[in-house]
Order: structure tokens, then C-alpha cells, then sequence
């Protein structure tokens, strides 16, 4: 096992046995107090930690930030989850990158396989600078918000039930923020919010209560990729993961939504080189 802090000359290792590296590693987590990226050589080995970490580490958020089944040259569309999860992944990271931001109470750990690093993502600049907060009491124009989640990856529906949806209902919007665990309603008095409450997606029914009553929400963008006002002629009007590296000359990874004080950690080096 090796470990090393983004930035640093070098890494170092630790010479563990396989039943050894997750204890150790929810041993870093609870004693460091701050973001880990575990990577894996394989998907299935990820996949592994990623159970198995629960029982060292059952009150640390786990992440898994998977890799996408079509090859880097096929023009295939991703899964939904791994959308979702890989979005997750980066909506908790960039919070790091947000002055005044509200950052998980517990430093995430999260499992990505080397494919999934390789794999690039829109840059992360582009990532804050279109993420939206939204704020109880200020002004908005529910109609610009919704055209803006378009822009975002949003998909305007009747009824929102999954993650990555918005409906209009008159001065009311459902959204559902892809890495949030459940949808907010938000209401308007003119084109002023409300207010900001989750609601069940299965009953539609507003859920009361503190914890589901919210003074902001953080609207990320729902997909890996934004048509900017610069970007190249000649490309479709359906985009789609393929064309991140037509949309951004200097792609992201991963690696680049790590805060400065992350710590990278390899479960097998010479698998992982392999």
C-alpha cells in the first residue's frame, strides 16, 4: 500500500498486507480528518473495498467514483448510476474549492479504479463557476432558473422522481440537485424563494420538520459536460461524454477536485502500473 498528499515529491509505502489496508486506512481517515482517494487497479477490487469499508468505517461517507463501460473512442452513451455516482463524487469535492461553502460534517473516503482517474471530467473551474447556490429570501425568476437547469443537464419534467429532474408548478420548483439524497421544493412569493423544503419523491409530499427545512441549496451541474459560449464549431446539438475533449482543451480528473490536504492512497502499486 502507498500514500502520498497531492503536491507532495513522493509517496510512501506502507508494506501492508491486504487485511491490513482498510483498518489502517479508517484508522488515516479518523486520525487525519480529512478527504481520502483510495485508487484500485480494478473495477471489482474497488467495488470490494467499497463493501468491505463499511464495517472499519460505518460512520464515514463512502464514495465510489466508478468508471464508464464504453472505451475513451466509443461513442456510447454512460450508465445513469455512473453519472450519478461519479457526479456525487465531484459536487462533494469541489465544496473544499468554495469560500464559505458547507463542507461534509465527515471527510469523505472515496474508491476509484485507475480507469476511472484516466477517464476525464469537465474541469473544475467550469464546475463552480456553474454551480448555483440558492438562498431563502432572495430574488429569483423561476423561469430563468428552470431555462439555466436546462443549460445544467437538468431534465424538465411533470413529476420529479429521480435524480438530475425539475418540474414548474406556477410559483412553484421541484428540483432534484444530483448528488442531493432527496428533492427540494422550493416556493416562491413572486420572484422571491420562500421557502426551501425536501420532499418524499415516491408520496410528492413536503416533508416538515428542521432537518428538511433549508436555508440554501446547491444547484451542481447534472452532467460532465456544459456547451460553453466558446466552444468549437461543428459540434452536435445532443452532446455527450464523448465530447469532453472537444468541449475542454485541458480536461480534468479526479485528481484536480481533491483539496490540497487529501491524501492519495493505492492499494496495489505495481497492480495499479500494471
Amino acid at each position: 500500500m502507498e500514500r502520498w498528499t497531492p503536491g507532495a515529491a513522493g509517496g510512501r509505502s506502507l508494506g501492508l498486507r491486504r487485511s491490513a489496508r482498510l483498518p489502517v486506512l479508517a484508522a488515516l481517515q479518523a486520525e487525519l480528518q480529512r478527504p481520502i482517494l483510495l485508487l484500485t487497479a480494478r473495477p471489482d477490487r474497488g467495488l470490494t473495498l467499497y463493501d468491505e469499508l463499511s464495517l472499519w468505517a460505518p460512520d464515514v461517507p463512502r464514495l465510489y467514483f466508478p468508471d464508464p463501460n464504453p472505451l475513451f473512442y466509443e461513442q456510447a452513451a454512460w450508465g445513469e448510476n455512473t453519472r450519478r455516482d461519479r457526479l456525487v463524487a465531484l459536487t462533494t469535492l469541489a465544496a473544499y474549492h468554495v469560500p464559505g461553502a458547507a463542507t461534509p460534517p465527515q471527510p469523505p473516503i472515496l474508491i476509484a479504479p485507475a480507469r476511472a482517474l484516466m477517464t476525464r471530467t469537465i474541469p473544475r473551474r467550469d464546475f463552480l463557476k456553474a454551480s448555483r447556490t440558492l438562498k431563502r429570501d432572495e430574488a429569483h425568476s423561476p423561469g430563468e432558473l428552470a431555462r439555466n437547469w436546462v443549460h445544467l443537464g437538468y431534465e424538465s419534467v411533470n413529476t420529479v422522481i429521480m435524480p438530475g429532474q425539475f418540474a414548474r408548478r406556477g410559483g412553484i420548483l421541484d428540483v432534484w440537485p444530483i448528488a442531493d439524497p432527496r428533492p427540494t421544493r422550493i416556493e416562491f412569493f413572486g420572484d422571491e424563494i420562500d421557502t426551501l423544503r425536501a420532499f418524499d419523491p415516491a408520496t410528492q409530499m413536503t416533508l416538515k420538520g428542521k432537518p428538511h427545512d433549508r436555508d440554501r441549496l446547491l444547484i451542481p451541474p447534472a452532467c460532465e459536460y456544459l456547451r460553453t459560449a466558446n466552444a468549437p464549431e461543428g459540434l452536435p446539438e445532443q452532446l455527450s461524454e464523448f465530447h469532453i475533449p472537444l468541449l475542454y482543451p485541458q480536461p480534468a480528473s479526479l485528481l484536480d477536485y481533491l483539496p490540497r490536504d487529501g491524501l492519495v492512497v493505492i492499494d496495489d502499486l505495481q497492480a495499479l502500473q500494471d
